[in-house]
């Protein structure tokens, strides 16, 4: 009788021990729907992990570090996660986004583990989402369910989780975890056609393509705002710069492809990605990574243009990331001015 009192009250206890705060984690994860169970295939598939945490957490701790204590937990529970990569890096432009879905379908990953911690947070509020990979560049869809703890204390918080896998006693397939994580910087270079650092000539014949929202997309996740409000003002912003651009240019809708964009007779299109220097020159394929590169691991934002049919990248004469989107830009704009005498 005793036993089965203290197996009800310890269960009561695991459960009530954490929520499931949605809001801990960046959009599209925090709109999934709340599970009580694992995914079925993180038992006997591979798995990858995102990392939305600061990239130099504290003096004594980097979002490295701090996944090797999570993958620990994971190994002993017996969930094969195979590749580690911080959520910015992962996200970090459109290439990105779409060639990392190719590698990640390729290697036969079947689920996704988001981390969410930042101890700057109110509360320091942190979190752990699992659920299945859509095999899309967005990773989740909106209607899947995913497991989801969160709670205030991390160390906590993934005590709670051991405890929860040991209680529901979840047999494992995966025999052979590694016992460290594999981390990657994104998709690695993104370039698949020829790379430039310089500009186009054809841009004073052609079209450029800029995505309508693509400055939305720089908007913290973790902001409240109304979405409308946000792309008319990131629309405005984004003409006002462009009038400095001295050739014919286009808005186009973010969701369109980039096939579909050349139908519509905009042979160039505007990409940016963001990330830290040194990752984002490393995707560039720039041949020294750090040679103009900041070592405090803050995001940057870098503009480059891409031939659509070719591939072809064209990334500017000069290095030109700049912490806010609309500088970024403009750097890059004014850099394309003088290369063609304006």
């Amino acid at each position: 009788m005793k036993q089965i009192i203290f197996s009800v009250t310890f269960i009561f206890a695991l459960n009530v021990a954490y929520g499931q705060d949605t809001s801990v984690f960046p959009n599209p994860f925090r709109d999934l729907s709340p599970a009580n169970e694992l995914p079925e295939t993180v038992m006997y598939t591979k798995t990858m992990v995102l990392v939305d945490a600061p990239m130099v957490i504290s003096p004594d701790e980097t979002w490295q570090t701090f996944a090797e204590t999570a993958h620990q937990a994971f190994q002993e529970s017996g969930i094969d996660a195979v590749a580690y990569y911080h959520l910015q890096d992962a996200r970090a432009g459109h290439d990105v986004s779409q060639l990392l879905t190719g590698q990640l379908v390729g290697r036969n990953i079947k689920n996704v583990i988001l981390l969410s911690y930042d101890p700057q947070r109110d509360n320091q509020r942190c979190g752990l989402l699992m659920t299945t990979f859509n095999e899309k560049a967005s990773f989740v869809s909106p209607d899947q369910s995913a497991y989801m703890m969160t709670g205030n204390d991390w160390s906590a918080m993934m005590d709670q989780f051991q405890k929860y896998m040991l209680l529901n006693q979840y047999e494992t397939q995966n025999f052979l975890i590694s016992d460290w994580p594999e981390f990657f910087t994104g998709a690695g270079n993104v370039i698949k056609g020829r790379r430039a650092e310089g500009f186009a000539q054809d841009l004073k014949l052609d079209k450029l393509a800029i995505y309508r929202h693509e400055e939305y997309s720089s908007i913290s996740p973790m902001a409240s705002s109304d979405t409308a409000q946000m792309l008319a003002d990131s629309s405005s912003a984004i003409a006002q710069i462009m009038r400095d651009y001295p050739f014919e240019y286009g808005l186009v809708d973010f969701a369109l492809e980039e096939d579909e964009i050349r139908q519509n007779g905009y042979p160039f299109v505007l990409m940016r990605l963001q990330s830290s220097e040194e990752n984002l020159r490393t995707m560039l394929g720039y041949e020294d990574p750090t040679s103009e590169a900041g070592s405090s691991g803050e995001p940057v934002y870098k503009y480059y243009i891409k031939h659509i049919y070719t591939g072809d990248v064209y990334l500017g004469n000069t290095w030109d990331a700049a912490p806010r989107w609309e500088d970024a830009l403009r750097n890059h704009i004014q850099h394309l001015r003088e290369d063609v005498g304006l």
